[in-house]
């Protein structure tokens, strides 16, 4: 039997794009799963304890009583894709009070590690030059990236007389079923005609799904993590045209790319109200995973076969 078979991690936001990945990861692992999620409901797994996660306002005593009984927490629930433009106040309850109200129950009621999944985005913009590094100053552009910079600071002060927590800022994550920019790319890859995209090279650092539920995993069980804050990423970034290529490899075609102009894209981009969102996208952002690599995690090198792989799935 596995050793951490005795023991229970919580999981928060277990319903969404990387808990329904990690779920199943850690029962692997030999770890038993309490699995929290605004919509309990969408949880279906055997042996799964699911419980409904408190709203930020709740009281402390519904916090205490989720955390109670487990000995790790992973804090995955956030507000990303938005829809909408957000108000501020709407990020600064669920992506910092949120985060902190339950760093505060599990500093008293988990005895193992809070692992927090941030974002890139703490760490700098949508596009960034030069390589990035947790080392550098982080200057969050925006609300998003500025409340889970504000939580992070919550959750290590709150924790600082032990240490017990790890701090990911995961760059965008690509796995079946993924939503917001990665799915945008994967529609335009599915469609059958040559896209004028070749000449998009601008690198991106990805992330696969899986690679993160490893990075979590080494989080809980690596001393040499506590108290650090770590960017996770796959270790050779991509460029747009290659994204496309990989996904169309997973999907048996040839990569049907063709070069223009990119003012002559960025221009359309902007006639359709998309100006920020193509920037986003093809702009460029390599963020090194080396110090988290040092702690004994490795970081995928074969991104363009598990792009593919997603694809297919």
């Amino acid at each position: 039997m596995n050793a951490a078979s005795s023991e229970r991690v919580l999981v928060t936001g277990a319903s969404g794009f990387i808990g329904r990945a990690l779920v199943p990861h850690l029962l692997a692992a030999g770890f038993s799963v309490r699995a929290a999620s605004r919509t309990p409901e969408k949880i279906r797994l055997a042996g799964v304890e699911t419980a409904q996660l408190p709203s930020p306002d709740a009281p402390a005593a519904a916090f205490e009583t989720l955390a109670t009984g487990c000995d790790h927490v992973v804090h995955l629930a956030a507000i990303a894709h938005a829809r909408q433009k957000l108000a501020t106040a709407a990020y600064e309850a669920a992506n910092r009070m949120l985060a902190a109200r339950l760093a505060e129950a599990a500093r008293s009621a988990a005895q193992g590690k809070f692992v927090f999944i941030s974002s890139i985005r703490a760490q700098c913009g949508q596009v960034a030059d030069g390589i990035v590094r947790e080392t550098d100053p982080a200057k969050p552009e925006d609300d998003y990236g500025r409340a889970k910079l504000a939580a992070e600071q919550a959750i290590a002060a709150i924790f600082a007389d032990t240490g017990k927590f790890t701090i990911l800022r995961p760059v965008l994550v690509y796995g079946p079923g993924v939503g917001g920019n990665m799915a945008m790319l994967t529609r335009l890859g599915r469609l059958p005609v040559p896209l004028p995209f070749a000449g998009l090279d601008a690198k991106r650092s990805l992330l696969d799904r899986e690679a993160l539920c490893d990075a979590i995993l080494h989080s809980i069980r690596e001393p040499k993590t506590d108290g650090g804050t770590y960017l996770v990423a796959d270790a050779e970034p991509l460029s747009v045209a290659q994204i496309l290529a990989a996904i169309r490899a997973g999907l048996g075609r040839k990569p049907g790319l063709f070069p223009v102009p990119q003012s002559w894209l960025a221009h359309l981009a902007g006639l359709v109200g998309q100006s920020t969102r193509w920037q986003a996208v093809t702009g460029g952002l390599i963020a090194s995973p080396l110090l988290l690599e040092e702690t004994g995690w490795r970081a995928p090198r074969d991104s363009f076969r598990r792009i593919a792989e997603s694809a297919r799935a």
